[in-house]
């Protein structure tokens, strides 16, 4: 299974618009992530403005980047690269957050 992070604004009728594009990553390396940046992921989730979400996506990339060691035992748990793909998907989704921090991050499992 697969978690789908996007960016979204409320309009009228309480009808939501996505923003941008979605960000992608698999829902078992959820643990990865709380692990990195505090973030827990939940299914069908409200994280909050963009804006306020910043902070745990560049404490995620600062622990991979200069910890990566540290998280050495979720590879061997998930798969090579699996640092590398978390790393990409903090970066992808703090670029959309900085270009949009207004609107709403929603997560949501895909299968």
């Amino acid at each position: 299974m697969k978690y789908h992070v996007l960016l979204r604004v409320k309009i009228q009728n309480d009808s939501w618009v996505a923003i941008g594009e979605e960000h992608t990553i698999l829902w078992d390396t959820r643990d990865l992530i709380t692990a990195s940046s505090g973030w827990t992921v939940l299914n069908q989730e409200d994280a909050g403005t963009a804006g306020a979400f910043i902070p745990l996506l560049e404490k995620g990339i600062i622990e991979l980047t200069q910890h990566a060691l540290c998280y050495h035992n979720y590879e061997i748990s998930h798969g090579l690269g699996t640092i590398n793909d978390i790393l990409k998907f903090y970066q992808n989704l703090l670029k959309a957050c900085k270009e949009h921090p207004f609107t709403e991050v929603y997560g949501c499992i895909v299968a």
